[in-house]
């Protein structure tokens, strides 16, 4: 559960950062509550303190329950071990044979003034290297209401703008990638 996941990274802080994201990665991959950490894994919690140890974990937890969604849905997914200027997850449909790169986000609920440096869309496009398609992923409602820049690269660069929500739908539908159905179209 989501409560477990925030425990745990308290537990692994002090620990190499390798070595603790193995933890949680592992953790979240055998998670028998899945679905619920998938609803809550969008919000931050104020107990972890800005700019630490604690919060990168809690940002590679976002992208291990990420990877595990995306292989839910029947991709084949993992967390890339790359740190700094690349994407976080890479994904590959099975049967349809496209690759992407995605990128989740995670946000405070006290952190309301959002721009388009905290989406890092263009530099998610030009992660993709040789794979067809790039996805952000992040709460539904951290996306701006109105008009911004966000949605004006999102079209330019191509990258899918979906929502931690999206994926919940999926799972909650039993809605997974079959020679029929194609999550390339999205």
């Amino acid at each position: 559960m989501y409560s477990d996941i925030v425990a745990l990274i308290q537990a692994v802080a002090h620990m190499d950062f390798e070595e603790a994201s193995s933890a949680l990665e592992e953790y979240i991959n055998t998670e028998p509550q899945f679905l619920e950490t998938l609803k809550q894994i969008g919000t931050i919690p104020e107990s972890i303190a800005h700019d630490s140890t604690e919060e990168k974990l809690f940002s590679k937890a976002s992208d291990a329950v990420l990877s595990r969604a995306f292989r839910e849905i029947g991709l084949k997914s993992t967390v890339l071990k790359e740190r700094g200027d690349s994407a976080d997850v890479l994904a590959e449909s099975p049967i349809h044979g496209y690759t992407l790169v995605a990128d989740a986000k995670a946000f405070r609920m006290s952190r309301t003034a959002k721009n388009q440096k905290d989406f890092k869309i263009a530099a998610l496009s030009g992660w993709r290297k040789d794979s067809e398609y790039a996805v952000l992923c992040s709460p539904y409602f951290q996306y701006p209401s109105k008009n911004s820049q966000i949605y004006v690269q999102a079209i330019s660069h191509n990258v899918c703008l979906l929502s931690w929500e999206h994926l919940i739908f999926l799972l909650e539908h039993c809605i997974k990638e079959t020679q029929a159905l194609s999550f390339a179209k999205i």
